[in-house]
């Protein structure tokens, strides 16, 4: 797979600033964003993650790939909520929050929107604390 930069999703449901761009790692399991990508939230609250960022967009054990894989029509939200997670701009909570509310606006189907929040609910703890402690770390 080349490294150019491609685009996953276009639209205007959030008030995108365009395309999702990013660049698959060698890894294969994470991208890193060629472009900055911005978000209009519900409130109007507009939410940068900058060209550089690196994600490996949904966190989905890969048991569950089948019926919720990494990647999809979720996937700029998941972006966004995995910035929130590692900046910690906004509380745990708000984020995923703010990630359900992307999903809907994605169309993303209301079970794989619950399923999806209340796993990063119940899971997300551990992103949340890591990114935490790494900033501990580097303050």
């Amino acid at each position: 797979m080349s490294a150019e930069a491609k685009p996953l999703f276009s639209g205007t449901a959030l008030g995108l600033s365009g395309p999702l761009r990013v660049e698959i790692l060698p890894n294969g399991m994470t991208a890193r964003l060629t472009q900055p990508f911005r978000v209009r939230t519900g409130t109007g609250r507009i939410i940068e993650v900058p060209a550089g960022f690196e994600t490996d967009f949904a966190s989905v054990p890969r048991l569950f790939w089948r019926v919720v894989p990494p990647w999809g029509r979720y996937s700029p939200a998941a972006v966004v909520h995995d910035y929130l997670y590692h900046t910690g701009k906004v509380s745990r909570l708000a984020a995923d929050r703010l990630f359900l509310e992307l999903m809907a606006a994605l169309g993303v189907p209301l079970w794989k929107r619950q399923v999806m929040y209340w796993a990063v609910r119940f899971g997300g703890w551990l992103a949340w604390d890591a990114s935490r402690k790494r900033e501990t770390e580097h303050a």
